[in-house]
C-alpha cells in the first residue's frame, strides 16, 4: 500500500477534520507531499475540504449517515453564479454550458471559442463542476485537461497521448500505455488548442464521437469503448483549422467574449477581484490612485483577462517594493508605476467619462482593496526571512533607499550563487519529490523554448529544491519577500515575463497561489546561467585604476576582483621611469578600443595622472570622471556599483561620499552659479506648453534659464539631470511626468496652475537678500558646516518640498524660522549634542504616519551629505512645525 493510501485511510479513520500539517506530524511524512496527495484525493472525490485558511480535510459520511445535501437532491448549482458577468456578457454562454452538460444521456460535446486570455480553460472547469453538482456525472468522475499544442510537432506522440499506445507502435514505445480518453471514461476530456490537432487526429476523434469506440495507436485488433464528454477550446476560426466533418459532430459552440466586448462594470469587477486576490497574497491593503484605476479600466489589452491580471500583478509588485523599502507608508498604485501601454488608457478618459463616473465616485481620489487576516509566522534561517530581516537591519542602520536595495540585491545574488554551488552531490531523486521534478521539467522546457537558451541539469535541480521549499512555505501561510522586484524586472524583462507564466504553471499544477515576490526568485533561476554577463564589462561604466609603481594598481584591482568574484575593471601601472606622455597615449588608446558607451571612471593616486580623464574627454568626447587618492575600499565600491549597472554619476557620487567619510570631512564641489528650472514632458505639446508659458512669466527679468527636456526613459532622463546639475543650480523640476531627484522640488501641472503653489516657487527664486543676511549671520555660529551658503540653499529647497508633500502653505517668517532651526540642529548633531524627545510619540506617529514618511524621504539626501541621521523625534518635530503653522 502506498503513501497516498495511508493518507486516505488516516483521514477516513480519524473521523474529524485534519490539516496537512496534522497528517505530516502523525505519519511522519513530508508536508508538501501530504498536501499534494490530499489535493489528489479531493479531486478524485474521495475526501472533502473546507474553504479558508488553514484548509482542513475530512472523510464524507455515507449516504445513510448524513443529511440529504443540495448536491444529492440535485438542487440548482451555484458554480456559474459567482462568475463575473454571469448576468451580463456571460449569460448566454452559461446557459449554453448548462444545456450542454444536462442534455441526456451524457451531455453534448462542446467547442469553446475565444481569444487568448478570455478564460476558456477556467470555463471548462466550471462546466465540469456543474456536471458534478447537477448529478449528471459522479462525484469521482475525472476531469482530464490536455493542451494539444504541447505535442503539435510530433503527431505520433499527440495521438498516443489521446488514444493510448500499444507496445511497439513506434520507436520508444516499450510498453502499453492508456490514453486520455480511457482515463476520462465517465467524465470529461478537455482538449485545449484543439485546432493544433492534425486532420488525421480529428478523424480518429470524430470516429470515437460517432461510435464511442477507439483503438490505441499501433493496435489494429482490439477496440476499446469509453463514455466521455469532450470539450474543446480554440482561439482560431473553426472553418480555417478544423475539418467540417469534425465540427459537424460537435453540436454546441460557446463563444466567450473578449475583454473589450465585456461590459464596463464587469471590467471593474475583474480589477477588483484581482486586486483583492493580490491583497490576500501580500497580507496588505492595496490602495489605488484614481488615475491608475482609470488607466486599468480603459487601456487596450492584447491578451484580454490574462493580460489584465498580469499587468495588475506587475503594478502591485512595484508598489510592494516601494512599500517594503519605506519609500511610501502605504501600498499604493500610482500612475507612474504603470507600464506605458497601461497609462495610454488615460487617453480615452474623455470618451468614457460618463461610464466611469457611474462606476467609481467622481470625487474619490484613492480606492481601497482590503486584505485578509495577516500572519506573523516566521521561519528562522529561511532565505526569504533572511532578506526581510536584512531589510529591517539596514533601515535601523539608517541606510538610504538606493544603498539598501543595492546591498540586498548583492546579498541575493551572492546567496543565490552559493546556493547553486553548495548543492549536495547525491542522487536527485533522493531529495526532490517526483511531482516537483515533473513540474520542473515542464517549466524548463517552456523556458528553453521562450528564451532560446539551454539550462544545466544542476540548475534544474537547484530550482526543484527551491520550488519544493517554496511550496512548503506557501502552504504554511508564511510570507515570501523579494525587496528588489523592480530591479529584477528592469534588468531581466524577458526572463521576468517568462517567470510570470511559470508561476501560472505552478499554480495550475499544485493548486497553490504563487506570491508576487516569488516571481523575482524564479527569474533568478532563469538568468543564473548567464549571470557572468552581469559581471562582464559590456554596456557598463568602465573602471580604470591607474597608479604609480610597478604593480600598485594591478594588485589593488586584483584584490577587489577576488573579493567580489567579478572581472570588472582595468589596471594601469606606471613605473616611475615611464614618461607621462607615453602613459597617457597608452591609456587613451586602450579606452578608445573599449568604446565605453556609459563613460569611464578613473581611480588614480596622485600627480599628473589625475588630469588624464579630462584630457581624454576633450580629445575623444568620451564621458569621464576622476577620483584622486583612491584606496582599496573606493575601488571596491566602484566595481561593486558597476557590476549592478549603475550610471557613471551614481558611481562617482558614491565613491566621493566614501572618500569624504574616510577623511571625516565633507568636500563640496563648487556650487554652480547659473540657475535653472527644468520642465519635463513626453512631447512638449499641450499641457507642457502651458506650463512653460506660466514659468516664463514667473522668471521674467530674472537670471534663470528654463530648460525643457523630453521624458522618454527614466534612467536616461536621470543622467541628463545629473549632467545639468554640474552646470546649473537646479531650483525646481516641473512637468507632466512625476520625477524626484535629490532634494530638488517637483511641481506637477496642478501645482503650476495653482496660484498658492506657484507662489512657493516664486518665493524660492525671488528676493535673496534676507537669506544672504542669514548666511552672513550664521557664518560665525555654524562652525561644523564647511559652507553655510550651500547649506541654506539646500534647506530652502527642502522646506519647499515639505510644503508640497505635506500640502501646507507657510509664511515667509515661518520658513526662515524652520531653516534656522534646521541649521542649528545639523550643527548640534555634528557636535554630537543630545536631541529632544517628542511627547506622545506613538500616538503622533500613528496619526501622521504617511506625512512623517514624506519628511524622512525629503531629508535622506542631506543626511548622506552631512553624515548625520535625524532621529524619529526630530522628524516629528519638523512635521509638527509645518502642520501647525499651515495658513492655507
Amino acid at each position: 500500500m502506498g503513501r497516498k493510501d495511508d493518507i486516505f485511510d488516516f483521514v477516513k479513520e480519524v473521523r474529524r477534520s485534519v490539516s496537512a500539517n496534522d497528517i505530516s506530524e502523525q505519519l511522519r511524512l513530508d508536508r508538501s507531499n501530504v498536501s499534494r496527495y490530499l489535493n489528489e484525493l479531493y479531486k478524485e472525490g474521495l475526501i472533502e475540504k473546507t474553504s479558508g485558511k488553514p484548509t482542513l480535510y475530512f472523510y464524507p459520511e455515507s449516504d445513510e449517515e448524513r443529511e440529504p445535501s443540495p448536491r444529492h437532491e440535485h438542487k440548482p448549482s451555484h458554480t456559474f453564479d459567482g462568475l463575473i458577468g454571469a448576468d451580463g456578457s456571460l449569460k448566454i454562454a452559461i446557459q449554453q454550458a448548462k444545456a450542454a452538460i444536462l442534455y441526456p444521456p451524457r451531455g453534448l460535446h462542446t467547442l469553446i471559442l475565444g481569444k487568448t486570455g478570455t478564460g476558456k480553460s477556467f470555463f471548462a472547469e466550471c462546466m465540469y463542476k456543474y456536471a458534478i453538482e447537477s448529478g449528471n456525472i459522479k462525484q469521482e468522475a475525472p476531469f482530464i485537461q490536455f493542451n494539444c499544442a504541447d505535442y503539435a510537432q510530433n503527431p505520433q506522440l499527440l495521438f498516443g497521448h489521446i488514444f493510448g499506445v500499444k507496445k511497439g507502435a513506434f520507436t520508444g514505445a516499450t510498453e502499453d500505455r492508456i490514453g486520455l480518453i480511457e482515463k476520462a471514461d465517465m467524465g470529461i476530456l478537455f482538449l485545449d488548442e484543439i485546432h493544433r490537432l492534425p486532420p488525421e487526429g480529428q478523424e480518429m476523434l470524430f470516429t470515437f464521437i460517432d461510435k464511442g469506440e477507439f483503438r490505441s495507436l499501433g493496435d489494429s485488433e482490439r477496440t476499446k469503448t469509453a463514455s466521455v464528454q469532450i470539450i474543446g477550446a480554440t482561439t482560431e476560426s473553426t472553418e480555417s483549422y478544423l475539418l467540417e466533418t469534425f465540427t459537424r459532430r460537435i453540436p454546441m459552440t460557446i463563444h466567450l467574449p473578449s475583454l473589450e466586448e465585456r461590459k464596463f462594470e464587469e471590467r471593474y469587477q475583474l480589477i477588483e477581484h484581482f486586486l483583492i486576490q493580490e491583497s490576500n497574497r501580500l497580507n496588505e491593503t492595496i490602495y489605488v490612485e484614481r488615475r491608475a484605476l482609470a488607466a486599468f479600466l480603459l487601456y487596450r489589452t492584447s491578451a484580454n483577462i490574462g493580460q489584465l491580471q498580469r499587468d495588475l500583478k506587475l503594478a502591485c509588485a512595484k508598489s510592494f517594493l516601494q512599500f517594503k523599502s519605506d519609500q511610501v507608508s502605504i501600498l499604493i498604485i500610482q500612475q507612474q508605476d504603470l507600464p506605458i501601454h497601461v497609462q495610454k488608457g488615460l487617453l480615452d478618459v474623455k470618451e468614457y467619462r460618463d461610464k466611469m463616473d457611474r462606476i467609481i465616485d467622481a470625487d474619490q481620489e484613492i480606492f481601497t482593496f482590503y486584505d485578509r487576516k495577516k500572519t506573523d509566522e516566521k521561519d528562522e534561517g529561511d532565505f526569504y526571512q533572511n532578506i526581510e530581516d536584512k531589510l529591517k537591519k539596514l533601515h535601523l542602520e539608517g541606510k538610504n533607499i538606493k544603498d539598501i536595495q543595492t546591498e540586498i540585491l548583492m546579498d541575493g545574488d551572492q546567496y543565490f550563487n552559493e546556493y547553486i554551488d553548495q548543492l549536495p552531490q547525491i542522487g536527485f531523486d533522493e531529495m526532490v519529490d517526483v511531482q516537483i521534478w515533473s513540474i520542473t521539467d515542464k517549466i524548463y522546457n517552456y523556458a528553453e523554448q521562450e528564451l532560446n537558451r539551454s539550462f544545466r541539469k544542476k540548475m534544474k535541480f537547484a530550482f526543484a529544491l527551491h520550488l519544493q521549499g517554496t511550496i512548503e512555505r506557501i502552504k504554511q501561510n508564511k510570507v515570501v519577500v523579494h525587496p528588489n522586484l523592480k530591479e529584477i524586472h528592469k534588468k531581466y524583462p524577458k526572463e521576468f515575463k517568462v517567470s510570470i507564466e511559470v508561476a501560472q504553471i505552478i499554480e495550475n499544477e499544485l493548486d497553490v497561489e504563487i506570491p508576487l515576490d516569488e516571481i523575482g526568485f524564479i527569474t533568478m533561476f532563469l538568468v543564473s546561467d548567464i549571470e557572468e554577463g552581469m559581471y562582464n564589462q559590456d554596456d557598463k561604466v568602465r573602471i580604470i585604476v591607474m597608479m604609480h609603481g610597478t604593480s600598485t594598481a594591478s594588485s589593488m584591482l586584483q584584490t577587489v576582483q577576488d573579493l567580489l568574484g567579478v572581472q570588472i575593471g582595468n589596471a594601469f601601472d606606471m613605473p616611475l621611469s615611464m614618461e607621462v606622455r607615453d602613459m597617457y597615449e597608452t591609456v587613451k588608446k586602450a579606452i578608445v578600443e573599449m568604446n565605453p558607451a556609459k563613460g569611464v571612471l578613473f581611480l588614480v593616486d596622485m600627480g599628473s595622472v589625475a588630469s588624464f580623464g579630462n584630457m581624454i574627454f576633450e580629445e575623444t568626447g568620451i564621458k569621464t570622471k576622476t577620483i584622486s587618492m583612491a584606496s582599496t575600499p573606493i575601488v571596491m565600491e566602484a566595481v561593486r556599483k558597476t557590476s549592478l549597472g549603475r550610471s557613471l554619476e551614481d558611481i562617482y557620487q558614491s565613491c566621493l561620499q566614501l572618500f569624504e567619510s574616510q577623511f571625516k570631512s565633507v568636500v563640496f564641489r563648487p556650487k554652480p552659479t547659473k540657475k535653472a528650472i527644468i520642465t519635463a514632458c513626453f512631447t512638449g505639446e499641450g499641457v507642457a506648453k502651458k506650463i512653460k508659458e506660466r514659468l516664463e512669466t514667473l522668471i521674467k527679468g530674472k537670471d534663470i534659464e528654463l530648460i525643457s527636456l523630453q521624458f522618454l526613459h527614466r534612467e536616461s532622463f536621470t543622467e541628463k539631470i545629473e549632467q545639468l546639475s554640474e552646470q546649473y543650480d537646479i531650483l525646481a523640476i516641473a512637468g507632466t511626468v512625476q520625477f524626484e531627484f535629490n532634494d530638488i522640488p517637483f511641481f506637477s501641472p496642478i501645482d503650476i496652475f495653482n496660484d498658492d503653489h506657484l507662489k512657493k516657487l516664486g518665493s524660492m527664486i525671488g528676493e535673496d537678500e534676507p537669506y544672504n543676511k542669514m548666511i552672513q549671520t550664521l557664518e560665525n555660529h555654524l562652525t561644523m558646516i564647511p559652507s553655510v551658503s550651500r547649506l541654506i540653499q539646500r534647506l530652502r529647497k527642502i522646506v519647499i518640498n515639505l510644503e508640497l508633500k505635506l500640502n501646507v502653505t507657510l509664511d515667509d517668517e515661518v520658513i526662515m524660522g524652520i531653516i534656522l532651526h534646521l541649521g542649528f540642529l545639523i550643527e548640534n548633531m555634528k557636535l554630537q549634542q543630545p536631541t529632544r524627545k517628542f511627547p506622545n510619540m506613538k500616538e503622533y506617529h500613528k496619526k501622521h504616519k504617511e506625512k512623517i514618511s514624506h519628511v524622512k524621504n525629503i531629508f535622506r539626501d542631506i543626511e548622506i551629505e552631512y553624515d548625520i541621521t535625524f532621529t524619529d523625534d526630530e522628524m516629528m518635530y519638523i512635521c509638527q512645525m509645518c502642520l501647525e503653522n499651515n495658513n492655507s
